[in-house]
């Protein structure tokens, strides 16, 4: 189940454990909004972000439709930070100063992925969204054999599977992340936490900054150098 790290009137924000969904879908398995409704005792929960089932790690919730409207504001203008943390397949090392990656990402509604496509095929492709995000190498690790480094990422855009995506185009797909090209190397899901978040708060207007601790499945490849 969620961890709660902050509640008040207003919002919740939550340690999202990996495997749980965010939202309900046609399956009915168990999801972190049903769960915020049944903690909170009523229906209405505004979900402000989401994250993939099988990525771990902080998440905010809004208790209030006008908490719900000005914390969607905050992520839309960029004034709610998002930063994650991700196990990068990186066999050369290359990775080994911090980055700016910018794409133009085409999801495929079928199939549930994204992709990057050049801005020549952007440009006739209007569903095609620009993405952008800073990448900051961390640390270096191997894990059964493979060559990993540990990457900060901080979004300047929230794409579907932007991270998972973008990492992959750049030729660094995240451990576990079969789908986008990561080696499995017996890792049981794509190496991706949701870290940390900072945003003003939507009705008192204070500075709050949270973090999730690396669950123990990512903090577990050791060493870090």
């Amino acid at each position: 189940m969620p961890t709660i790290l902050f509640e008040d009137t207003h919002l919740m924000v939550i340690d999202k454990p990996a495997g749980l969904l965010s939202q309900g879908e046609h399956t009915g398995e168990p999801n972190l909004v049903d769960w915020a409704r049944g903690h909170v005792g009523r229906n209405y929960i505004g979900l402000i972000h989401r994250l993939d089932r099988n990525t771990s790690g902080i998440m905010i919730l809004a208790k209030r439709s006008k908490s719900a409207q000005r914390l969607t504001e905050a992520l839309q203008s960029g004034s709610l930070s998002r930063v994650y943390l991700a196990w990068l397949v990186d066999p050369s090392g290359k990775l080994n100063a911090p980055e700016r990656w910018e794409h133009f990402l085409l999801k495929d509604e079928r199939t549930n992925t994204t992709r990057a496509i050049s801005k020549e095929r952007a440009a006739r492709t209007p569903v095609a969204k620009l993405s952008a995000l800073r990448v900051t190498p961390k640390g270096h690790a191997s894990f059964n054999g493979i060559r990993l480094t540990l990457a900060e990422f901080s979004l300047e855009t929230g794409r579907s599977h932007q991270i998972r995506a973008q990492a992959a185009a750049e030729g660094f797909p995240l451990l576990g992340d079969t789908k986008y090209g990561g080696r499995a190397a017996n890792f049981p899901r794509p190496a991706l936490h949701s870290l940390r978040l900072s945003f003003d708060h939507p009705m008192s207007g204070d500075h709050l900054v949270f973090e999730a601790p690396l669950p123990e499945d990512m903090r577990s490849i050791q060493p870090f150098k």
